[in-house]
């Protein structure tokens, strides 16, 4: 009998292995790629700019209006602010220092956890209308297609991702992604200090500095026309390049080109004049470094619980059966029995 009893001890255990193993591997391990409660993310970036100086603009030196070259900085902190179900608030701040001048920005999104696509937000929570497209994040294991939306606040339009192929960055494999934007700006905080209209006078001056193509439509006769003040509107134009960790969706390198146009309309077409702000910024080594340590932690606990953790478990669930199944076959008729689990022999009777 202690063979029988053994062998459903073994049976038993093996079938709670695999059970654990299966619970690692399909609940467990999918739970764990979801936006975490706690999250929270600061990266630094820097580069470049050119700012259009508007003391320099007003006082008719336009050919000093554009100030280049200037050192760039950026913090951004994206973090979790609360959670309500599988939807999460997510903060996305972001503080650019450019020369003297600091200029902060905040947006609020609702993010699905699983996806980190824009969701409905929870009641009284006013945030960015992103809904179905990313924001501030991409999923772990993202798509290797163009199968994304991205949502820019600057100009709250929608446009879509393109998957432009896969490269490593900090010894780790990443998935690259283009997103281009050229839309009207409709963010009214970035709208607040720029003009409405410009002075025809400063216009004239400022025509030697613009491209070919203003150049040519702004002749006298159409400046004539123009009425004074003429009407501004801006464009926002962005192309943003994204390294994202193939395995935990960590962005591990950054490029971003942003400019903001100032544009007007001649002889009944849109014509962009200069740019009032353009900035070229990157993430920084140091940063980059961060992020792939991140990520490899992160990859290495998503590995152990998808992959590693249910194989042994598997393993040795399965060694398990086998040891209960040569048991088995060692109690067939004529085999030795295992000592203790079988019956005394008796000795033959021996002849008188």
């Amino acid at each position: 009998m202690s063979l029988r009893r053994s062998s459903i001890v073994l049976i038993t255990i093996a079938v709670i292995l695999a059970a654990v193993a299966a619970v690692l591997r399909f609940i467990v391990a999918p739970n764990a790629t979801k936006l975490p409660e706690d999250a929270d993310q600061t990266v630094h970036y820097a580069g470049k700019a050119a700012i259009l100086d508007a003391e320099a603009l007003q006082s008719g030196d336009t050919a000093n209006a554009l100030k280049t070259d200037i050192p760039v900085t950026v913090d951004r902190r994206v973090r979790v602010t609360s959670t309500h179900g599988d939807t999460a608030v997510l903060q996305d701040v972001m503080t650019v220092h450019v020369g003297k001048q600091t200029l902060p920005s905040s947006k609020t999104y609702a993010v699905d956890r699983r996806s980190r696509e824009g969701t409905t937000p929870p009641a009284s929570t006013a945030a960015e209308p992103s809904r179905g497209a990313l924001s501030s994040a991409f999923p772990p294991d993202a798509a290797r297609d163009d199968s994304y939306d991205y949502y820019d606040s600057t100009t709250r339009s929608t446009v879509p991702v393109r998957y432009t192929g896969s490269a490593e960055r900090e010894g780790r494999s990443v998935n690259v992604y283009e997103i281009k934007i050229d839309a009207p700006v409709k963010d009214p905080a970035v709208l607040k200090p720029l003009p409405a209209a410009l002075p025809k006078a400063l216009l004239a001056g400022l025509v030697p500095t613009l491209d070919s193509t203003a150049r040519a439509r702004l002749t006298p006769e159409a400046l004539s026309a123009l009425p004074d003040p003429v009407p501004l509107t801006y464009q926002g134009r962005s192309t943003l390049v994204a390294y994202i960790d193939r395995q935990t969706g960590i962005a591990i390198d950054q490029k971003v080109d942003q400019k903001i146009v100032a544009t007007t309309t001649v002889d009944g077409e849109p014509t962009s004049l200069l740019p009032v702000s353009a900035l070229a910024f990157a993430v920084t080594s140091e940063s980059s470094v961060d992020l792939g340590d991140t990520a490899a932690s992160a990859g290495l606990l998503l590995t152990l619980l998808s992959d590693v953790t249910p194989l042994v478990l598997i393993v040795v669930a399965a060694l398990l059966l086998v040891i209960v199944f040569i048991r088995a076959r060692s109690r067939k008729p004529g085999s030795t029995p295992a000592s203790g689990d079988a019956p005394v022999a008796t000795s033959p009777a021996q002849p008188l």
